[in-house]
């Protein structure tokens, strides 16, 4: 195979697999040296450094630069431990690459990490103070330069470093030697952090102020703008055109993105959306403050980012495949991205104007699933609650199964929009229809035998005890009911089994005349209020039959064990 179709077929692969493949080939350093500086970098920390050793041993002065410049900062903040960790990886793989880095890096970043390791003293007048190194390892290569270890566990990294530099370069070595005495630690590492915020901006690790840039709002009927070509994102002394395709491997085919790009023909189009990834992901680590060594965080983010750009390109596409992709070839990732940011920050405010209008009423009338759902909608990126895997019917065990992820498509939209219309349902309808208010809730809470706590009350065990009242005395109200009062109902609301261990089945005749009552209430009725109040009703059904049908009403009943009823 050639070279670049070598290529093509590791950035097929992850991992392991990833570099089993590289090791078979007789050409690795050429393959591993044209791969895109973030596959490198992906394959290393995925694999881990010490399996990464033969990887470290070939690849380019560029691509170990960037490995550095990502594991070597956080922000503005120099890690020198992070720094030493690298050079011992690097020098255990090969020493000879880190010598060329040496001799061929930004001079201020190598006197930054030399002063964060050793400490350098002359024997001359202006430089024979010899101070704080009573307990220091020391060595000298030429007995003009006194180098003593600040870190000990970088002495033999060290003295085979500047014993191969001493001999390659002696001029290169001196001049680091008297940097290390002279410069300012201050300035050295404020020029160090200006070189490597020149040298990865182009991966989009930009500043925080242009990051934040990304979450600007953009509607739908926006998505018309012209797109670069690929040769924006590829190195110009690079002899083959190769973009990193690390992002596909967090690209789920079922997703409306997923089938667009199936469609696509334009190759170099393809190879430029995922240079755009990349670069739209860096954007959105620097601009969430994620640490850019973090696999983990880089996997979560892209998840982030791909989903943005699903419901993105869903909206602008209107759900049609063929206009989706016609968007891919025709507009900026950055653009798609912000249109489904928009779509979800509207939600956010939809969720945080519920709030804001019923405050801690709401507390009251949902349940603490609903409550963490409703939380989770107006964070600072809307999550959704996933269910996990499990066959369970006990709410509480559903409750803790559930995993939180940022919105991915269309449908999650329409379930979040669903859920917040829902509970602004239940507040307007408790408020209007059952004439309740935090005050007067916090009260009878305070008198009432069950539920014994505020988060047991919800608005289904309100409208089963407006059901009960409604039952029993005709009157649309949730004042707690007395234990006789509660076993009264229990026996009209159920038509009698045959059978006396057998569910009861809820009497219709006047559930339906409890619905009919409700609906002369003073809400506004709409269509979607009366859709909103079968759900509710059916809810109160379900809990009745769970909690009650199988209960005996002339025999004895230990309330405490029971949920849906609000008793005195």
């Amino acid at each position: 195979m050639s070279i670049p179709d070598q290529v093509r077929c590791v950035q097929m692969l992850r991992g392991k697999e990833q570099l089993d493949l590289v090791m078979l080939s007789r050409q690795s350093e050429q393959v591993v040296r044209l791969l895109p500086e973030e596959d490198i970098f992906f394959m290393i920390k995925e694999v881990g450094e010490e399996d990464a050793l033969p990887v470290l041993a070939v690849i380019s002065e560029k691509q170990l630069q960037y490995v550095f410049d990502l594991e070597w900062w956080r922000g503005d903040k120099f890690l020198p431990q992070k720094a030493m960790d690298w050079l011992l990886w690097t020098e255990k793989a090969n020493d000879r690459q880190l010598l060329n880095w040496l001799l061929t890096e930004d001079f201020d970043q190598k006197v930054m990490v030399l002063q964060s390791l050793i400490k350098v003293f002359k024997n001359d007048e202006m430089t024979d103070r010899y101070e704080g190194v009573e307990e220091l390892e020391y060595f000298t290569l030429d007995g003009v330069f006194d180098i003593f270890m600040k870190v000990p566990d970088a002495a033999d990294l060290l003295k085979n470093l500047f014993k191969l530099l001493y001999v390659e370069n002696q001029k290169v070595f001196n001049a680091l030697m008297e940097a290390v005495i002279w410069y300012q630690v201050t300035p050295t590492v404020e020029t160090a952090y200006r070189w490597q915020r020149s040298r990865v901006e182009e991966k989009g690790i930009v500043s925080f102020e242009e990051a934040m840039e990304v979450y600007s709002l953009l509607d739908a009927d926006s998505l018309k703008l012209d797109t670069p070509s690929h040769e924006v994102f590829i190195d110009p002394e690079s002899p083959y055109a190769v973009a990193p395709v690390h992002p596909l491997t967090d690209t789920d085919p079922s997703t409306f993105f997923g089938q667009c790009l199936a469609m696509m023909k334009n190759h170099e189009r393809v190879n430029a959306i995922c240079s755009e990834l990349m670069y739209l992901a860096n954007k959105v680590m620097v601009a969430d403050q994620q640490d850019m060594g973090d696999m983990e965080a880089h996997h979560k983010t892209m998840r982030k980012v791909l989903g943005y750009i699903n419901i993105g390109l869903e909206l602008g596409a209107g759900g049609d495949i063929s206009k989706g992709e016609a968007l891919l070839n025709q507009t900026w990732m950055q653009s798609i991205f912000q249109v489904g940011y928009a779509g979800t920050m509207r939600l956010k405010w939809e969720g945080e104007k519920l709030i804001k209008e019923y405050g801690l009423f709401l507390e009251y009338i949902l349940t603490t699933g609903f409550l963490d759902h409703l939380a989770a909608s107006v964070e600072r990126f809307p999550k959704i609650g996933v269910l996990m895997s499990g066959d369970s019917e006990d709410v509480e065990e559903v409750e803790t199964n559930i995993e939180w992820r940022h919105l991915e498509s269309l449908q999650d939209i329409q379930i979040l929009e669903n859920f917040l219309a829902l509970a602004r349902f239940y507040a307007r309808f408790a408020r209007q229809s059952l004439n309740l208010s935090q005050e007067y809730l916090q009260e009878e809470l305070a008198g009432a035998s069950s539920p014994a706590n505020k988060e047991d009350l919800d608005i289904v065990v309100l409208t089963l005890t407006a059901l009960a009242r409604f039952t029993l005395f005709k009157q649309i109200e949730c004042q707690p009911l007395l234990p006789e009062g509660a076993r009264s109902f229990l026996q009209a609301i159920f038509h009698v089994g045959i059978y006396q261990d057998e569910s009861k089945v809820v009497n219709e005749d006047i559930l339906t005349s409890f619905r009919d009552q409700l609906l002369t209430t003073s809400m506004a009725w709409t269509s979607k209020d009366r859709e909103g109040l079968d759900h509710l009703l059916g809810e109160c059904v379900r809990v009745l039959q769970i909690q009650f049908g199988r209960l005996d009403p002339s025999k004895k009943i230990e309330w405490e064990f029971t949920r849906g009823l609000f008793l005195k």
